[in-house]
């Protein structure tokens, strides 16, 4: 068993690099105003997930709790491909999401990785948006 969760998670983690190595090419790509419209959704997309059952299946419409993932990081990753803007930003906010979920606290050593580049991301993102602390701070903003 031990063998088969190994295996299963470094496939998972190969799936995520490559992703997010995609990911990070998009996120490059999008001037600054569109990085903070990104940044505020993802960051709304978290806090949606966080309230869910099941944090790291949130997107999902097949749910099993003890499911590691499930595709609605794939079907988000898909949609932060398309040409249509709103689509696009809404995938990469989405994707960002569920990877930060199902990443977070994760004991395997790749996968922990993958959600430190994952918080880096973010960081990236929320640093295009303006300084911390400052009046008029989304919430997530001055509490992060």
């Amino acid at each position: 068993m031990r063998t088969l969760i190994r295996v299963l998670s470094s496939l998972r983690y190969l799936t995520l690099r490559r992703q997010l190595r995609e990911m990070r090419k998009i996120v490059d790509g999008l001037s600054p105003s569109t990085r903070s419209a990104v940044a505020t959704l993802t960051m709304g997309e978290i806090q949606n997930a966080a309230r869910a059952p099941v944090p790291h299946l949130y997107g999902s419409s097949d749910v099993h709790r003890y499911q590691p993932w499930s595709e609605a990081a794939s079907q988000a990753f898909q949609k932060s491909r398309s040409n249509v803007a709103q689509l696009k930003l809404r995938g990469i906010a989405l994707w960002l999401a569920i990877v930060y979920h199902e990443t977070r606290d994760i004991p395997h050593e790749g996968l922990s990785g993958v959600h430190r580049e994952i918080l880096g991301l973010l960081g990236m993102l929320k640093g295009t948006y303006g300084a911390t602390g400052r009046p008029g701070a989304p919430d997530w903003e001055r509490t992060a």
